[in-house]
């Protein structure tokens, strides 16, 4: 039987019903949160509260976080799952009539569910390049991903695992996750802005770079760039750090082989994820 919690109500979640005014299904009007609980312990779960705390600011809209996060460690227990991934959506709730402004008086709605997860790590694998068709706010983890789909499908259909995105020529994410290049000892990535999501897995690979003796660089990557890079990976909390051995358009990334640059990073992220709190 798959869990969710809706609403602070624990339930089979083939009996979990949101109305169809809500404005989350309406306008896309609410965050989220996808967080990797691996040997019984959520991965690096202070940062996915400060997280979730940031992009319900951003929206304005007011949710105890603490509230949120005690509801997770219920549907954790009732599920028993020691190896699962998390979902958290909060979105402004249900209006009585539909209005792109704010309602005076609505309850958001706070949807929660729980899946089986197996972390393991990813094979060389394919990404298209695409110009990012995304909004501009995508610091803000919001539930309006149609850009996302549409570029994770393309990719898909084109035999791909990923969609690398670009802005002005220069790269801001993927479809679904952060973008990194090797260059020798060197790591880079794009820093952050408003068009980039603070990724969990992003901060956990920066610190780990510098563990092992990289030097982490982070400024404007220009696309046309990519394919001299050593190496190039992208990482998210679920599937951690999936190496791209070639683009389209682009072709082969370096050598089309990973660099131990890249192996020593999936060691150290193979051992934090068992540890990191």
């Amino acid at each position: 039987m798959t869990w969710c919690c809706l609403n602070g109500t624990m339930m089979p979640i083939e009996q979990a019903k949101i109305s169809p005014m809500d404005r989350g299904f309406l306008f896309g009007d609410g965050v989220y949160e996808v967080m990797a609980r691996v040997d019984g312990r959520i991965r690096a779960k202070s940062l996915h509260q400060a997280r979730l705390q940031s992009s319900l600011d951003a929206i304005g809209l007011s949710v105890s976080v603490d509230d949120v996060f005690a509801g997770v460690d219920q549907l954790t227990e009732k599920a028993g799952l020691l190896d699962a991934k998390i979902y958290i959506q909060v979105t402004r709730g249900a209006a009585a009539a539909r209005d792109h402004a704010f309602p005076s008086k609505i309850s958001p709605t706070v949807f929660l569910t729980i899946s089986e997860f197996a972390a393991v790590s990813q094979k060389p694998s394919i990404a298209i390049v695409r110009p990012d068709i995304r909004w501009r706010r995508n610091s803000i983890k919001s539930v309006s991903l149609l850009g996302n789909v549409l570029l994770m499908q393309e990719a898909r259909a084109s035999g791909a695992h990923e969609a690398i995105l670009h802005r002005d020529h220069l790269v801001t994410e993927a479809s679904t996750s952060n973008v990194f290049v090797i260059r020798g000892q060197s790591l880079m990535t794009p820093p952050l802005s408003d068009l980039i999501l603070p990724g969990i897995t992003r901060h956990l690979v920066i610190e780990m770079a510098s563990q092992i003796g990289l030097n982490v660089i982070e400024e404007p990557i220009h696309v046309d760039s990519l394919p001299d890079a050593d190496g190039v990976f992208v990482s998210s909390s679920t599937r951690g750090l999936m190496p791209i051995v070639e683009l389209d358009p682009g072709g082969q990334v370096g050598n089309g082989q990973l660099t131990q640059a890249f192996m020593a990073l999936q060691a150290a992220y193979d051992e934090r994820l068992h540890h990191h709190e």
